[in-house]
């Protein structure tokens, strides 16, 4: 079966969404075709809420360089402090928990490596690149999260 990268990317979104309404919070998902926003996230407790961006691969790790890698584009973007990015790894078996890497949007751009044509000097790719040694800060961080919308 072809795997579509459209499916891909709902069930990263969905996946967030669903972990996020099992701990008490109100998740809205945008319409396709949103640019940078995926998920707003409230909490009916304290009113307070915030975005989120997913970025799902079926199999991030790239276990002979030790990191897992997601295509982000070719756009860098801006900091905010009410938003985050949520990196899925499905680990390419729907058998198993997936992965989600949470980065708050301040910390992001020492984690982006730029791709530039060999010609033209231009960017032609953004990869967010997270190296085994650092993932224990990001990965399944859902406190982040819960510290923020409290």
């Amino acid at each position: 079966m072809v795997k579509d990268r459209a499916l891909t990317g709902a069930a990263g979104e969905y996946y967030v969404a669903f972990r996020l309404v099992a701990e008490g919070f109100a998740v809205g998902l945008t319409p396709r075709g949103m640019r940078s926003i995926d998920l707003v996230v409230a909490n009916p407790n304290s009113g307070k809420s915030i975005t989120i961006q997913t970025k799902t691969m079926r199999n991030a790790f790239v276990a002979s360089r030790a990191y897992w890698n997601w295509r982000f584009g070719i756009r860098r973007p801006q900091p905010h402090d009410t938003f985050y990015y949520a990196f899925v790894d499905l680990k390419n078996d729907p058998a198993e928990t997936p992965d989600v890497f949470i980065v708050p949007s301040a910390y992001l751009t020492p984690l982006l490596n730029e791709w530039k044509g060999k010609e033209s000097g231009q960017v032609t790719d953004v990869w967010c690149v997270i190296e085994e040694k650092d993932a224990p800060k990001y990965r399944n961080a859902w406190d982040v999260i819960k510290d923020a919308l409290t």
